[in-house]
């Protein structure tokens, strides 16, 4: 039990430093969250706060509600970058 604490101590550390070093790319964000990313200046404003709890429950509510159009490029964009992310 002894060893196998110890080979598991720091392990999400040691996880984060290997895949770093593999040079494998990191997973593409969705279309959610590059809407939230582009939009995150808006969403401070209107809460009056860069929390990212009190942003994110603004974000999903206009995420939500939005229609199927007007998410279609940012869900285009996430597509893209899975593309890539899948090529590589």
């Amino acid at each position: 039990k002894a060893e196998a604490k110890q080979a598991n101590s720091g392990t999400k550390k040691a996880k984060k430093e290997a895949r770093a070093a593999s040079g494998q790319p990191k997973r593409p964000a969705s279309g959610y969250f590059l809407y939230l990313t582009e939009n995150r200046e808006a969403f401070e404003k209107e809460a009056g706060s860069k929390k990212p709890p009190v942003i994110s429950v603004i974000a999903g509510k206009n995420w939500k509600s939005m229609s199927d159009a007007q998410r279609k490029p940012f869900e285009d964009q996430a597509a893209k970058a899975k593309a890539e992310y899948q090529k590589a």
